[in-house]
């Protein structure tokens, strides 16, 4: 979902561009705090705010981009730009948000991953070296030699990731 800020009276209009020409469901907000509670009832993806506010409301805008979560915050003008810019606009800033998303997941898994192997090699070190002691209880053998199993299969699927 996108949320467009605007006074503009061109608002709905804009909105319906929007919609046709990104496939992503619009509101509009004609002030900010309208905006922060729409904000707050739901997840958007985009965040298309009006220049116009920028100079009414600093404040408030400030407020706005604080509490925007996950959506990708864009200014754009009504007052000056057709709607089809306005389009073209909010559609490369989501591909935009769709890369940098992308490219942070990527990196999230890869610390993840690093740090699973790192831990899962323990377990497989701390097991062997468990399981060379001589005077081990078979019931406490048995239930290492489990964990080894589990950290073994762990290992196998951290390296397929």
């Amino acid at each position: 979902m996108i949320l467009l800020v605007t006074t503009s009276s061109r608002a709905r209009e804009c909105a319906a561009a929007l919609e046709r020409g990104t496939g992503h469901k619009t509101h509009v907000a004609s002030s900010v705090p309208q905006a922060v509670t729409k904000m707050q009832a739901a997840e958007y993806d985009g965040l298309a705010i009006d220049q116009s506010l920028l100079e009414s409301d600093f404040r408030a805008l400030d407020t706005l981009l604080n509490r925007c979560g996950v959506a990708m915050p864009l200014y754009v003008n009504l007052a000056l730009h057709s709607n089809e810019r306005v389009v073209r606009e909010v559609q490369v800033a989501l591909r935009r948000a769709e890369k940098e998303k992308l490219m942070a997941t990527r990196t999230a898994e890869h610390v993840l991953r690093n740090q699973l192997r790192s831990q899962v090699t323990g377990i497989l070190l701390n097991s062997e070296l468990a399981l060379r002691q001589k005077t081990i209880p078979p019931d406490v053998e048995e239930k290492i030699r489990a964990v080894r199993e589990l950290a073994e299969k762990m290992r196998s699927q951290l390296q397929i990731a």
